[in-house]
């Protein structure tokens, strides 16, 4: 290894780091955007504050968090091979730092970490909407879906999450380095490295742009995930594309429905995506110190 600094393993644990902080701060709202989105019949949400009122008076304060373990135990591996293999695509196969090339990079990022976590995501999707406290452990949900559905249960609503990641993490990451490559003086330090502030605005407005851009996608994705469990009682027809499935949901419920949660979700992706390209950076300057 030539240059200790340049480590893979920087990337992949700044990465997992950045994922887990960002997601726990916001899991809260991760819970009442999927509720929204299978048009819970438990809790009738209306809006975000009367939904987490609600969740705090049924399960407690710690309902908030729940799925979260799932949701840790998705992120940490799912952010780390994504922000690696954004790194080792674009160093290695995307010499050329141009916005499309970046997009390119993002794009396949999301796509190969999907590919290796989405079971994680589908288990952490189901303990959001269980309220009757049947599992306490991730696991004992694992084995149960394979024992009903297969392997292939786990991951269902897979086409829909590799369609959308393509544009979310297309968007995100080349919005995100634009914007720092063409950052105003005024937000650089005296050393010339960007300012905290900037970094989070920037990943902020990267987030915004690349969620308008695939929730479509989103919504079909947790239906899909959540169909005949909990209370997740939206029908659906698993033997639908996406496509189809968006088609049907425009036809029956109205677009409304496409962007159903979207409004909790720019509350939730913009401090998200801020917290994840920040405490990455941030991470790696760290390690790379050392």
């Amino acid at each position: 290894m030539s240059d200790q600094r340049n480590h893979p393993l920087i990337s992949f644990f700044s990465g997992g780091i950045a994922g887990v902080t960002a997601k726990s701060a916001v899991a809260p709202l991760e819970r009442v955007k999927i509720l929204f989105q299978i048009k819970s019949e438990l809790y009738s949400l209306d809006s975000v504050y009367s939904s987490i009122k609600k969740i705090i008076n049924k399960e407690g304060f710690k309902g908030l968090w729940r799925g979260n373990t799932a949701t840790i135990t998705r992120v940490f591996p799912y952010a780390a091979v994504q922000f690696l293999s954004y790194e080792t695509i674009k160093k290695n196969i995307i010499n050329n730092n141009t916005p499309l090339n970046n997009f390119i990079a993002g794009s396949s990022a999301g796509g190969i970490a999907v590919l290796c976590t989405y079971p994680l995501d589908l288990l952490r999707a189901r303990l959001a909407i269980e309220v009757q406290d049947q599992y306490t452990r991730i696991h004992h949900l694992f084995r149960d879906t394979i024992a009903k559905d297969g392997f292939k249960g786990a991951y269902r609503g897979i086409q829909p999450t590799l369609i959308g990641i393509l544009p979310y993490g297309g968007i995100s990451f080349s919005t995100f380095e634009y914007l720092k490559k063409y950052a105003p003086y005024n937000c650089k330090d005296e050393k010339g490295q960007l300012i905290p502030s900037y970094k989070l605005m920037a990943g902020g407005i990267a987030g915004g742009l690349a969620q308008t851009a695939s929730y479509p996608f989103d919504v079909v994705r947790r239906r899909m995930q959540t169909h005949g469990f909990g209370d997740g009682k939206v029908e659906i027809n698993l033997e639908h594309n996406s496509f189809k499935t968006i088609y049907n949901i425009l036809r029956n419920e109205g677009i409304g429905a496409l962007y159903k949660g979207l409004s909790i979700n720019y509350v939730k992706v913009i401090p998200t995506t801020s917290i994840a390209f920040y405490t990455y950076e941030l991470c790696s300057g760290i390690l790379k110190g050392l």
